[in-house]
């Protein structure tokens, strides 16, 4: 924990650095932000390499069918009230909060009844009958999660991701406990489900125990009126990238198999990851941050470049690392069964670096009161799935779909970007200067480890990913200073941050 503060401590001078007040609580959300995603995804992830020796590629998809069959109730009747709510400028939205808490518990019981009332259909139509049983037991999901504490928001209106941390990591531990257990003894698809269902309720317990808002029935529809005036943009934005993140998954269910959709989420989770990990962590704290200093146009401007600079310091050679040794990682940690994933997988880290490099810019439309801007992107990506995720899919399976994902968020990253740049009132040489030095960095990395793992291996593929990690890691540093030494690239709030840690 000392060693986390001290790195988040850095960035004192790097986001915000003349706002005192946001900038100490910007620090301080940010290290338990940094708890949050890593111990989460540290979970997440080693369940899915225990479970991955254990079960079927289709039991994975299976499973992403009835997932899939909640998120689509959930995300297109999502009220986006938790957003408006911490967007508003004042501190104090206790009046707001029983009329939210109302609505959500509602919108729970009739997603819960839809779902039971759904899974034989659904089931059908993915040509999948033993998923009908699994969607009817996670209808629980929406049920259980609707009657969760709305005190919760102040945890990140407030920045006080200390609170947050306790409130999602105990969901993520008692999930993968569960879903591990159940794993080791019965070895079938319900693991899963039974896992997901204990982290539900063990998340929605968590949060009337860490705080101490206790809500009641009350309604107001001015109330409901005011929040979904703002909320409205959200709900839309996150239906429409709902179908950008989670369309393609349907279609492969669809049009391939379910053994095909565990393959493709499998590629998805695991080259995502680290790439987009570093960004979330920043943008995560850079919203309600934004948020409160949304009038002041220098400081939301040096915020934005410092913030996309540390993300891309970072992203970059993480996406190109996932590309290069993909096929050393599945050997080593997920067996020769998976190795179909390698393709997707690294188109895919393609994906989580544009994902990263959005993520800097989305909290900044949705900080200044522009969502719109983020939901009309969306709706182009979703017409460019429609017209391409046919004749690539078909063609050339679950990488071509995987391929159309990284084509159409190719298009939208640059026409994002001019949009905050004109924002902020920036400079777009130092917005090219942020990605192109990570970039130089990245590539020869990248060559470098590309040309050891070719012509030198060990019998062991364990040893051979340390290895190479290793490597990359060191000529991505080496490579970096001497481009700061020749160039004048700033790097020396990043090499603090990296000190610190040891």
């Amino acid at each position: 924990m000392s060693s986390l503060l001290a790195v988040l401590r850095r960035l004192r001078g790097i986001l915000f650095p003349e706002s005192d007040a946001v900038t100490d609580r910007t620090v301080a959300s940010g290290i338990w932000s940094t708890l949050i995603n890593v111990f989460d995804r540290i979970l997440q992830l080693g369940k899915l390499v225990v479970l991955g020796q254990l079960l079927a590629p289709g039991d994975f998809g299976l499973m992403g069918i009835a997932l899939l069959t909640i998120a689509v109730l959930e995300q297109f009747s999502r009220l986006g009230f938790d957003e408006a709510l911490i967007q508003r400028r004042e501190d104090n939205v206790d009046e707001y909060l029983n009329t939210a808490w109302v609505m959500k518990v509602c919108r729970g019981i009739v997603l819960g009844l839809l779902a039971f009332a759904a899974a034989p259909y659904v089931a059908s139509a993915f040509g999948e009958p033993r998923a009908t049983d699994l969607i009817r037991v996670l209808a629980l999901v929406p049920l259980i999660t609707g009657f969760q504490n709305p005190g919760i928001i102040y945890f990140r209106k407030n920045l006080q991701f200390h609170k947050q941390f306790i409130y999602k990591i105990s969901g993520t531990v008692a999930e993968v406990s569960i879903a591990v257990a159940f794993a080791i003894i019965f070895k079938n698809v319900w693991a899963l489900v039974f896992g997901l269902l204990a982290g539900n309720v063990t998340i929605t317990t968590a949060s009337y125990l860490i705080h101490e808002y206790r809500p009641s029935i009350e309604f107001n529809l001015e109330f409901a009126k005011e929040l979904f005036s703002y909320g409205k943009w959200l709900t839309i934005q996150g239906s429409l990238i709902f179908i950008v993140n989670q369309g393609d998954d349907a279609f492969i269910g669809w049009f391939l198999t379910a053994t095909a959709l565990g393959y493709y989420q499998f590629a998805y989770r695991f080259s995502n990851a680290p790439a987009t990990e570093v960004s979330h962590v920043i943008s995560s704290v850079a919203f309600p941050a934004y948020s409160e200093i949304q009038d002041d146009i220098d400081q939301l401007r040096e915020g934005f470049y410092r913030t996309l600079n540390l993300t891309m310091f970072f992203s970059f050679p993480m996406a190109t690392g996932i590309a290069v040794i993909a096929p050393t990682f599945v050997l080593a940690f997920l067996g020769e069964k998976w190795l179909p994933i390698v393709p997707a997988m690294q188109l895919l880290a393609a994906w989580g670096l544009l994902r990263s490099i959005g993520a800097t810019v989305g909290p900044l439309f949705n900080a200044v009161g522009r969502p719109d801007y983020n939901t009309k992107f969306q709706i182009f990506k979703v017409i460019f799935m429609a017209i391409f995720i046919l004749p690539a899919t078909e063609a050339y399976g679950i990488v071509g779909t995987a391929a159309v994902v990284v084509g159409h968020t190719l298009i939208t990253n640059p026409v994002a970007d001019y949009l905050a740049i004109n924002i902020v009132d920036g400079s777009y040489r130092r917005f090219l200067a942020s990605l192109a030095y990570p970039a130089v960095g990245s590539l020869l990395m990248g060559g470098a480890v590309f040309a050891v793992d070719a012509t030198y291996s060990t019998p062991w593929n364990l040893l051979d990913f340390f290895l190479l990690v290793g490597l990359g890691v060191l000529t991505y540093a080496v490579v970096m200073v001497a481009i700061a030494l020749l160039t004048g690239y700033e790097i020396r709030d990043t090499v603090s941050i990296l000190k610190s840690t040891v």
